[in-house]
């Protein structure tokens, strides 16, 4: 008996152990994760908050919260003395002599008819400007069939002997697969020294190895050709004439290379645009970056523009969701400015045929866009 009632005071006092135990495990953790939430709002209370790094949603997110786009636009608009984080279109077509900075600039010519007239043997419109405007130029496989071609015929010449005017008109470079290429301009050109280069890579299109040329030329130029003028930007622009008017995939394939190639480091600060002689398209970043917008022609600056040759850009304009639906648009300077209230997308709203009236247009989407605008081209009269 008295073994028996041993073993049941041992039992209790066991699981009174036991008990104690458990208790105090609960209370420890009770008090560890009460130490957690005390201390850790102290502690991002007294972290330097200019240093903490914003978040920017993704777009796939944007869609389920317009005020967080809301949000990232305020946030956008407050840190517009970050001039990185500035997009900007300057027009090529500012006359001779103006205040706009002078820039690098490459010209790219595709495989697309040249529309030119014959002015005292010059090449005229929007490609004479881009022309005279471009210190590169690289034509694209058969676009090199087209300058000579366009060429000859403005300066009136059946004969291939007087290179007077010509050779204002010889390019810097031919490139692509090349099977587009003529024999004689080929021997044309490669007669006068212009550079021609084979690219065999059906990967990319003869645009992409043209625009591969242009990366090299802006990588290698060196520091003393950005900076023995004190107006010279950091910037460079490449300006890709015949990228309309022709197959439909193919100028897909010609908006779709301003976004692939307007992501590389190397074109980063450099601006992309597509040019027929009717109108011209490049791309406007998404958040973080807001963009700004100088064309030739604004309101009704043409007909108060004292030159005779007006070429460049009109008012009327477009700002296209091409990649996807934009949730957010906030613009400044247009006849009917976006306030973000409305979502740019196909099968919704696309703002065609816009008008610019102020001398810069702002522009703060939540992602992409193509933005378009008229081509003007008003050549003097040769009597």
């Amino acid at each position: 008996r008295d073994k028996a009632e041993s073993r049941v005071r041992e039992g209790e006092r066991k699981k009174r152990m036991i008990n104690n135990s458990a208790c105090y495990s609960y209370s420890y953790s009770e008090l560890v994760i009460g130490w957690i939430l005390v201390s850790l709002p102290l502690t991002i209370a007294f972290l330097p908050h200019d240093n903490l790094p914003v978040r920017i949603r993704p777009m796939s997110s944007l869609s389920s919260s317009s005020s967080a786009v809301d949000a990232s636009l305020d946030a956008t608009e407050d840190s517009g003395s970050d001039q990185s984080r500035t997009y900007r279109y300057a027009s090529p077509f500012s006359p001779s002599g103006s205040s706009r900075p002078r820039i690098p600039s490459a010209l790219i010519i595709l495989n697309t008819p040249i529309r030119s007239s014959n002015e005292g043997g010059r090449l005229s419109g929007v490609l004479g400007a881009l022309w005279e405007a471009s210190s590169y130029r690289v034509c694209a496989d058969g676009g090199a069939n087209r300058l000579h071609d366009a060429t000859v015929a403005v300066r009136g010449i059946g004969s291939e002997s007087d290179d007077e005017s010509h050779a204002d008109y010889l390019p810097d470079m031919i490139t692509g697969d090349l099977d587009s290429l003529r024999p004689d301009v080929h021997r044309y050109y490669e007669a006068r020294g212009v550079s021609i280069l084979r690219v065999e890579d059906q990967n990319f299109h003869d645009l992409d190895k043209s625009l591969m040329a242009v990366e090299k030329w802006v990588g290698t130029m060196s520091s003393s050709e950005r900076n023995h003028d004190e107006k010279l930007n950091a910037s460079s622009s490449a300006f890709i004439y015949g990228g309309f008017g022709g197959r439909f995939d193919q100028e897909m394939g010609c908006v779709n290379a301003l976004f692939v190639w307007g992501k590389k480091d190397t074109f980063q600060q450099t601006t992309l645009a597509l040019y027929d002689e009717e109108t011209c398209a490049f791309a406007l970043p998404g958040l973080p970056m807001k963009s700004e917008i100088r064309i030739r022609f604004p309101g009704e600056s043409i007909e108060s523009d004292e030159q005779t040759n007006k070429v460049g850009e009109g008012p009327t304009c477009g700002l296209i969701p091409i990649g996807g639906r934009c949730d957010n648009v906030r613009t400044t300077g247009l006849k009917w400015n976006l306030e973000g209230d409305i979502a740019l997308e196909f099968g919704g709203l696309v703002s065609s045929s816009n008008r610019v009236i102020d001398e810069m247009v702002t522009v703060q989407a939540s992602s992409p866009l193509l933005f378009t605008a008229e081509m003007i081209v008003k050549p003097s009269i040769i009597c």
